[in-house]
């Protein structure tokens, strides 16, 4: 396929605050930062062809994480140490902007067609980088034992307190599985390994990529905590680890894990603390499962997440749309205490595929009676008169379940998702962004999150509402205000 073709994706098929590539594929988002008073998000591109290939360093920047400016390439494959790929990585604010990423070479003499991983630094100033003249800075020299240097990538990095540098490195070691090596610095150019750090001891995944680590104060203990984000090969989930660094010893100590993503669509998050305080996170909203193998003809593949808002509640991790989602909003629909009993309705005015909404659906009366109680929930979404995506709720076991097997085209075997979530005596509230290719559906506060990439036509706005019984619903609707 040629950039000619892939250019001409229309401005109206593009989704308003995900970020997508300008031409061809996105995938994992690398070095996500702050230098120079702006946000620096950099990503895996491929902008010749609408799959994966030797990937580059595509390059955005932004003040307020939904509206992004595109710059040059900031790195592409041009070194014997990264001639097949500059992999994922992460970057800093040392008065310099310091990238550390994993340079891809082919192995020759591995039957499994695999290739050697080592890592690499660059620096730059925002807009144009330079890699180390001395890189690799870590090869496979530097592993520890029973360490795979084909699976060897996706440096963290972080400056401690005392000026030195730290990376967590994810590996594959041949006896243990999935593991995190701790490697250190004094300078930034010049490391040596510490220790592992961690292994998945029984937790999904034989291989763990694109690992971030970061503190997180507990609001309700008050406590410091560590945070692991790691995202796993096989079983392709988000996992959240929780427990305490001690950086005198560097030991990790787990309390508690969970998976981030319920739904379909998000891989290799990177988190970031803004100038306020917040950590915020953004991911690679697809499966690299079905990545390429979408069955659908469409000028780009791939989009990030809606940034979101990461706060820590009894060692449990929740999620909510960043609060600069909220100056978009435009055309408020509020439609209060709506009575459904056995039948589908449309709401005026409740539709779209531009919109941020909330649902609050509740038993009728809030009475504990068989007879005013639901049986289920069904939001039909995406709609038109062949295709939908569906999101239904059934109080009676607590599940959800998100279905795009009719949401038209796009084939893919991942086309139900379901979860079970806390049991409120048959209230759910609801939060859902739509973007024209996607749907990020946020549950009871953030508690939990169902996300879907679709390709329905984007003139498919229809909204509908189902209850099998009895129940009371409260809609906000805001449409998502574009650039003009």
């Amino acid at each position: 396929m040629k950039n000619q073709t892939l250019s001409q994706l229309n401005k109206e098929d593009r989704p308003v605050c995900h970020l997508t590539p300008e031409t061809g594929w996105l995938n994992d988002p690398n070095g996500f930062s702050r230098y120079g008073g702006k946000y620096h998000l950099f990503y895996q591109s491929n902008p010749l062809d609408t799959c994966w290939g030797a990937p580059r360093w595509g390059h955005v920047a932004s003040t307020d994480l939904l509206h992004w400016e595109r710059l040059p390439e900031a790195m592409t494959p041009d070194r014997p140490y990264d001639i097949d790929g500059c992999f994922s990585g992460t970057a800093i604010d040392t008065g310099e902007h310091m990238l550390m990423y994993t340079g891809f070479r082919l192995d020759p003499d591995d039957a499994k067609g695999r290739g050697i991983q080592t890592q690499c630094m660059a620096f730059g100033d925002g807009l144009t980088y330079r890699k180390y003249e001395a890189n690799p800075v870590l090869t496979e020299q530097d592993l520890p034992e029973h360490g795979d240097p084909h699976e060897f990538r996706d440096p963290k990095l972080w400056q401690e307190p005392d000026g030195s540098f730290r990376a967590i490195i994810a590996n594959h070691n041949g006896k243990e599985g999935a593991q995190l090596l701790l490697y250190g610095s004094s300078d930034g150019r010049h490391w040596d390994f510490r220790k592992v750090l961690m292994t998945n001891k029984g937790k999904p995944g034989w291989m763990w990529e694109c690992p971030d680590f970061f503190r997180m104060e507990d609001r309700q203990t008050g406590m410091q905590r560590q945070v692991v984000l790691v995202s796993t090969m096989g079983e392709v989930e988000c996992l959240c680890i929780i427990g305490d660094y001690d950086r005198e010893s560097e030991t990790f100590r787990e309390t508690a894990w969970q998976t981030l993503e319920q739904g379909f669509d998000l891989y290799a998050p990177e988190t970031i603390e803004t100038p306020d305080g917040r950590r915020v996170l953004i991911g690679w909203m697809q499966n690299p499962q079905t990545a390429e193998s979408r069955g659908v003809e469409y000028p780009i593949n791939g989009q990030m997440s809606l940034p979101r808002e990461l706060t820590l509640e009894c060692d449990r991790i929740r999620q909510w749309p960043i609060r600069e989602l909220d100056e978009l909003h435009e055309d408020k629909v509020v439609r209060d205490a709506v009575r459904i009993e056995d039948e589908e309705i449309r709401l005026e005015g409740v539709n779209g595929r531009i919109i941020d909404m909330t649902v609050s659906i509740r038993p009728a009366d809030g009475s504990e009676t068989d007879r005013r109680r639901f049986d289920e929930f069904r939001m039909r979404f995406a709609k038109d008169e062949t295709h939908y995506t569906e999101f239904c709720y059934e109080p009676e076991t607590s599940m959800v379940t998100l279905d795009r097997s009719h949401a038209g085209p796009g084939s893919t075997e991942l086309l139900k998702r379901q979860t079970k979530v806390a049991e409120r005596n048959g209230r759910l509230d609801l939060r859902i962004v739509l973007d024209r290719l996607s749907a990020e559906i946020f549950i009871n506060d953030g508690e939990q999150v169902m996300s879907a990439v679709i390709y329905t036509d984007r003139h498919a706005e229809d909204i509908t509402f189902y209850v099998k019984g009895t129940a009371v619903m409260d809609i906000a609707k805001y449409r998502i205000k574009e650039n003009k």
